[in-house]
């Protein structure tokens, strides 16, 4: 690869940075941002349960498989070209997605969407990595990146509540446009296009395999939320998602130019980073779904309302990756902030499952994943080789991605198997119907503590799956062998 750290002052490269930032912002505030319109949509579009959980959930799922494309293929054709493509993208899809008539065309609009996101999302980690080399001021840059991330998936519900108190639904989707106008020509005028010499042959089948292993997965997942849900629509879909997934692997392991090297797992570095992104991206996404509806079904908050409630996380995991991002350039310990973060989160959680002192579970819940995913994202950046960077880049995307749209998934299909079971007798069983008495209030409110207490369960979990083996935060790559 031409260029690299020499070839950027540093002085610019900090505007790059910028740049960067702004771009990553929308495509990383997407994640969550429809979380909070969930009420609306089922009384204007009008969707079903099972339509609105889809429809949240698209965006991720999706990215799972498309990254292994888009992380590669900035490799090939540079990771600037990559990324106005994706704002492009991006910015048609938020327009379709703003004016969709009904839910099937907004899940349609979201799967968009999700294209030009997972062209922007490994590009902006792929050209950090080439900004910034491997040195402090990569953990640094790292940590701002990972500051978005975190802050802006919990801040995503926080700017859809201001939205639809003003607004009708759509414009949390066209508030994407001014970002995307300003952000496409500083793309083309500061950043560089930098491209591999050597080109790997292309092929479909293996994202194709991704998407429809996670998609089956999930669908398989969602189904159990059903009422009367039959033992095939549980089995069929999951049966073919785990298929699809086995085949992925073994053809990535015997594929001379695999999308995903699988050998990189051999790194213990990296392992970890992808652990300590998947898991807490799954709890922390899949909580603030279900707390959002918690406080407008249960509380009777307006969307603004709610919004102002959540503001604790946001801000607390967006001033966590660039302490955490300080401290890790100066001293290296990702091992202690890993766990420590993680244990910060559980506290949170628990304290929001017992109702107390809640602002402060947000707010602990915030600073410990934005803590873990900056950890999580230098690891896996730091360790690859860089001529990997856009592999890596992939690789640390679909973990999140897939965190996040398991997570919907999965707490969506808790919370309402406990309402299903919980509710009084004789009433609707769809927890979109939860504010309809003072009865379903009561059973959604114990099915949300539930998933809660769950949420807890499996961060302290994470703590020792995630803890890396003695890893420098920016020790420098080694090739996997």
């Amino acid at each position: 690869m031409t260029g690299g750290l020499p070839a950027v002052g540093a002085a610019r490269r900090w505007w790059v940075l910028a740049v960067v930032l702004l771009c990553f912002l929308p495509a990383a505030m997407d994640v969550t941002i429809l979380t909070i319109t969930v009420p609306t949509l089922a009384r204007e579009l009008p969707a079903s349960a099972t339509e609105l959980l889809w429809t949240v959930d698209v965006y991720s799922l999706l990215m799972v498989g498309l990254v292994l494309v888009s992380g590669p293929l900035g490799d090939r054709i540079g990771h600037q070209r990559l990324l106005l493509v994706g704002l492009a993208v991006f910015g048609a899809a938020s327009v379709l997605c703003a004016r969709a008539p009904e839910a099937p065309a907004l899940i349609g609009a979201r799967a968009l969407l999700a294209v030009g996101a997972s062209m922007i999302i490994p590009a902006t980690l792929a050209l950090i990595r080439q900004t910034f080399g491997d040195g402090r001021d990569h953990a640094v840059a790292v940590g701002a990146w990972s500051a978005v991330a975190a802050g802006a998936s919990a801040l995503g519900p926080v700017v859809g509540g201001f939205l639809l108190q003003h607004f009708w639904w759509g414009s949390i989707f066209l508030v994407n446009l001014p970002i995307v106008a300003l952000a496409m020509p500083a793309v083309a005028l500061l950043l560089r296009n930098e491209v591999e010499a050597e080109r790997q042959p292309w092929e479909a089948t293996s994202p194709l395999l991704s998407i429809v292993g996670f998609l089956g997965s999930a669908y398989a997942i969602i189904a159990l939320s059903h009422d009367d849900v039959g033992p095939a629509e549980v089995a069929l879909p999951a049966g073919l998602g785990l298929t699809a997934l086995v085949l992925f692997v073994r053809r990535q392991r015997r594929a001379a130019h695999p999308m995903v090297d699988l050998s990189l797992f051999r790194l213990p570095g990296l392992r970890a980073g992808v652990v300590a992104a998947v898991l807490p991206a799954l709890v922390m996404v899949g909580f603030e779904l279900q707390l959002v509806q918690y406080l407008q079904f249960v509380n009777g908050l307006s969307a603004k309302a709610a919004a102002l409630h959540l503001l604790p996380m946001p801000v607390a995991a967006t001033l966590a990756g660039p302490v955490g991002g300080l401290v890790l350039s100066r001293l290296g310990r990702p091992r202690i902030d890993v766990p420590a973060g993680l244990l910060l989160a559980a506290t949170g959680y628990v304290l929001v499952a017992s109702g107390t002192v809640v602002p402060l579970g947000l707010a602990l819940i915030g600073f410990g994943h934005g803590l873990v995913q900056m950890v999580a994202s230098n690891l896996i950046m730091t360790t690859a080789p860089s001529s990997q960077a856009g592999a890596a880049a992939g690789i640390e995307s679909v973990s999140y991605e897939a965190g996040a749209g398991l997570g919907i998934a999965v707490f969506g299909t808790v919370t309402a198997m406990a309402y299903r079971f919980l509710v009084p007798p004789g009433t609707s069983t769809s927890p979109l119907h939860a504010a309809n008495s003072p009865g379903t209030a009561r059973a959604f409110a114990a099915a949300f503590h539930t998933a809660t207490w769950l949420a807890a369960a499996l961060t302290l979990v994470t703590i020792f799956l995630a803890a890396p083996k003695s890893v420098p935060a920016h020790a420098p790559s080694e090739e996997p062998g």
